[in-house]
C-alpha cells in the first residue's frame, strides 16, 4: 500500500497591524477677548469701524460674541454717540433671530452703515477686557442643554424683552439688563449653562427692579388715575 499524503499545513498569512485611529484633539474654540483684540490689532490704521465690519470680525454665526459686545456700551459708562440705538437695534435684532432659530447673523443695512469711533471702540474693549478674560478662565461646559437651539430660542425671547427694557429712559437703570445680557452671551459662548442661568437670574431682578421703578414714578406722579 502507498502511503497516504499528508496535507501541507495552512499556514495563515501574515495581517497587516491594524491602523491605530489616531484621535485628533479638538481644535479649541477662539474666545470673545481674542476676537475683540483681533478686531483692532489686525485694523491699526482704522478711524472708525462700521456695524458691519463689527460682525463679520465677531462671527456672523456667533449670537453670544454679537451679544456681549453691544451690550459693552451699556454695562460700562463709555461716551459713544447714540449709546441706546448702538444696544437696543442690534440686540433687539439678533434675539429676534435666534426665537427664528436663525444660524447666521443679518441685519438690517441701516445699522449695518453706522459707525463707531475706533477711540471710543478701543476704550471700551480695554474696559472691558480683564473682566471678561478672568470670567473666561473659570467658565467650562456644564449643564449644556441650556445652551442648546430650544433653549436659545426661549433665551432669544428674553433678551428681547431685556433690550426693549434698556429702551426705557430712565438714567442709571439700563445697566443690569445689559450686564444681564452680557453675562447670557458669555455663557452661550462658553456652552456654560451656569452662565446662563446667572444672566437670567440678572435679567429677571433688573426688570423687577425697573418694573418697580416705573410703578413708584406713576404712583408718585398720579399718573395712573385708575
Amino acid at each position: 500500500m502507498g502511503s497516504v499524503p499528508v496535507p501541507a499545513a495552512i499556514v495563515p498569512l501574515p495581517q497587516p497591524p491594524r491602523a491605530r485611529k489616531i484621535a485628533k484633539a479638538a481644535p479649541k474654540p477662539i474666545r470673545t477677548s481674542q476676537r475683540l483684540r483681533s478686531l483692532l490689532a489686525d485694523n491699526p490704521d482704522r478711524d472708525s469701524f462700521t456695524i458691519q465690519d463689527i460682525v463679520k470680525s465677531l462671527g456672523e454665526e456667533s449670537f453670544g460674541t454679537s451679544l456681549m459686545f453691544f451690550a459693552i456700551p451699556e454695562v460700562l459708562p463709555i461716551p459713544i454717540p447714540a449709546i441706546s440705538a448702538l444696544v437696543v437695534l442690534p440686540t433687539a435684532a439678533i434675539s429676534t433671530q435666534m426665537v427664528a432659530g436663525r444660524k447666521q447673523i443679518k441685519l438690517p443695512k441701516f445699522l449695518l452703515n453706522r459707525s463707531v469711533p475706533r477711540k471710543a471702540l478701543a476704550a471700551a474693549i480695554y474696559a472691558v477686557l480683564p473682566i471678561l478674560e478672568r470670567a473666561e478662565k473659570r467658565s467650562r461646559r456644564r449643564l449644556e442643554w441650556a445652551t442648546n437651539p430650544a433653549a436659545q430660542r426661549l433665551l432669544g425671547a428674553f433678551i428681547f424683552l431685556l433690550s426693549m427694557a434698556i429702551a426705557v429712559p430712565i438714567p442709571g437703570f439700563n445697566m443690569p439688563q445689559a450686564i444681564a445680557i452680557f453675562v447670557i452671551g458669555l455663557g452661550l459662548v462658553e456652552k456654560d449653562g451656569l452662565i446662563v442661568a446667572t444672566g437670567v437670574v440678572i435679567g429677571l431682578l433688573s426688570l423687577l427692579l425697573l418694573g418697580g421703578v416705573l410703578f413708584g414714578l406713576v404712583s408718585f406722579f398720579g399718573i395712573s388715575g385708575w
